[in-house]
């Protein structure tokens, strides 16, 4: 049975870890009744985030219960969670002995045997992974970096042999440049990084920026400022450091370092679920391997945060210093990760001290405008964003940005208030980024709100529809349109496509019950603003939509 009974609170729980060490030997020596306090223990810690604590009442458990299954399932979790990787060892033989280790504990078996250059130790970890099957995808490319480390093999044989995945194909392209990286064939490496970046349209930023470095180590700026193209904010830092003469910090440039990027662009390819038991085992071993490599940091702080372990996530993320390509990633982290807390002025001053600080860039100063914007603080938003236009300006570089960030100018300005000037704003936006639906449509639905210029904004939401026909907010902009031109009978399937696209969003509901009553539809008018009502986060909306469902539509409750 699962469900423990909680026998002790945190307090007495840390008492009991924070024994003497005569009292801790009598911890180890365990009996019946210790082990379930010491059970009980180890989950209240570990619910209440007190990973050392768990870590320490979990060995003592398993010390006593070795070959307990389900007790070494938990610790081991626990364990890789808290980068407790003593117990995590510990618990992995246990559950290896019970034939119930998972595929990544043999992740966690080749890692420690690349640490240790134990290659007779790396190999069974590959063999027992191939038997799993769940990394088959993976296992051609780790056994080339294993090659390569050992000296015993041929690691391009590997990589070159047929798999018949696109998935293998397109990560051992991508390790090459790396493989070849650490064997010391830099122009090699610089080859297959320029081709692999072309062929994939960007290509890996980790890619780019581990050959940037092995070329910058080697004196040659040039080719290496040549490779760092591409938007990626890493990207762009790596830029202006190499521009400035500082040395680019990826990590490690061998095998563990480049074994700890695969596993972070795996994790990566998997994030679909944030609490992933998988992906934070990956971001863990690529930390574990490779403490530098600062990617790996910053993916392993976003995991730990989604798990609960903000306190340590934030830790993490503010060791990333701000000569590292990662800096501005680590700072949205850190940023993220205090807004979600609540936090909100400490993300704010985090913030605006990286955006007038040396080397602020365009991005820094959005963030200060994004968080001002979070905080409905529009007019100080709009200004934050003004700066950034005016540093973007000057820069041909971020030419094709601007007209994102005069958008945003122009939703922070709408949005408080200052209709006369957010107009301009969103027309300039539009006037820079002419096929960008997300700017037609917002534009159109501005003047659409304000029964302004009716028939050019729906020719502005008729354009961004077709550049984007499956989107439903854009969908919902056009049906509102036809519904305020009076063309009720198209206004209606486009509107009912929207609510099946989007369904939990209120204002779509809220048009289609307008527009249901315009067709004396009234039954079905009102159970859409019933739903509008109930799905409401909005105050206003909520009531407008739920006189509407009891008394029906007048012309002072339409919507916006």
């Amino acid at each position: 049975m699962d469900r423990i009974t909680p026998i002790c609170s945190l307090s007495l729980a840390v008492a009991l870890l924070a024994a003497s060490g005569a009292e801790a030997k009598k911890v180890t020596a365990i009996d019946s009744g210790s082990l379930l306090q010491a059970y009980a223990r180890a989950r209240l810690a570990g619910s209440e985030g007190a990973l050392d604590m768990a870590a320490s009442a979990y060995s003592a458990v398993l010390t006593a219960r070795p070959d307990d299954a389900a007790i070494a399932a938990r610790a081991y979790r626990q364990a890789i969670v808290g980068g407790e990787f003593p117990l995590a060892l510990k618990a992995a033989a246990a559950l290896d002995k019970a034939g119930a280790l998972p595929a990544d504990g043999q992740l966690l078996y080749l890692s420690r045997a690349l640490k240790a250059k134990d290659w007779p130790a790396a190999d069974a970890a590959l063999v027992a992974l191939g038997k799993d099957g769940s990394f088959d995808f993976v296992i051609p490319v780790l056994r080339a970096w294993v090659a390569q480390a050992s000296g015993q093999g041929d690691p391009f044989a590997i990589l070159d042999a047929p798999t018949g995945s696109a998935l293998t194909s397109a990560l051992a392209s991508e390790q090459r440049a790396l493989i070849l990286v650490a064997s010391g064939k830099l122009d090699e490496a610089a080859t297959v990084a320029q081709a692999q970046a072309l062929a994939s349209g960007g290509g890996s930023a980790a890619l780019k920026l581990t050959v940037a470095s092995a070329l910058q180590a080697a004196g040659r700026h040039d080719t290496a400022l040549m490779l760092l193209r591409g938007d990626e904010p890493e990207i762009a830092a790596a830029r202006d450091l190499l521009r400035a003469g500082k040395p680019l910090k990826v990590g490690s440039l061998d095998a563990a370092g480049g074994i700890a990027n695969l596993f972070v662009r795996v994790g990566e390819a998997i994030q679909s679920d944030p609490r992933s038991a998988v992906g934070l085992t990956l971001a863990r071993l690529a930390h574990y391997l490779d403490p530098s490599n600062d990617g790996a940091t910053v993916m392993l702080a976003r995991l730990l945060a989604n798990v609960g372990q903000s306190d340590r996530a934030l830790e993490l993320a503010a060791a990333i210093g701000p000569d590292s390509p990662w800096s501005g990633a680590a700072i949205d982290t850190r940023v993220g990760i205090l807004t979600v807390l609540d936090r909100r002025d400490e993300a704010l001053a985090l913030a605006q001290a990286k955006s007038i600080g040396p080397g602020a860039t365009l991005a820094d100063m959005v963030r200060v405008g994004d968080l001002l914007e979070a905080l409905e603080r529009h007019a100080e938003a709009a200004q934050a964003y003004d700066r950034a236009i005016a540093l973007g300006e000057k820069s041909p570089d971020m030419a094709d940005k601007l007209w994102s960030v005069w958008l945003l100018k122009g939703s922070a300005l709408e949005q408080g208030g200052d209709w006369a000037a957010a107009k301009p704003a969103l027309e300039k936006a539009v006037q820079l980024a002419p096929l960008q639906p997300v700017a037609l449509n917002y534009l159109g639905y501005a003047q659409l709100e304000r029964r302004e210029n009716v028939k050019a904004a729906m020719a502005l939401i008729e354009r961004a529809s077709q550049l984007k026909p499956d989107d439903p907010a854009i969908t919902d902009s056009l049906g509102w349109a036809h519904y305020l031109i009076g063309d009720v009978a198209s206004a209606i399937p486009t509107l009912e496509k929207a609510v099946q696209g989007q369904p939990g969003d209120a204002t779509m509901n809220e048009h289609l019950g307008d527009a249901y009553w315009a067709a004396g539809r009234k039954y079905e008018a009102r159970y859409a603003w019933n739903a509008a009502a109930v799905l409401a986060d909005n105050a206003d909306v909520a009531a407008r939509a739920k006189a509407k469902a009891e008394g029906g539509f007048t012309p002072a409750l339409a919507a916006r």
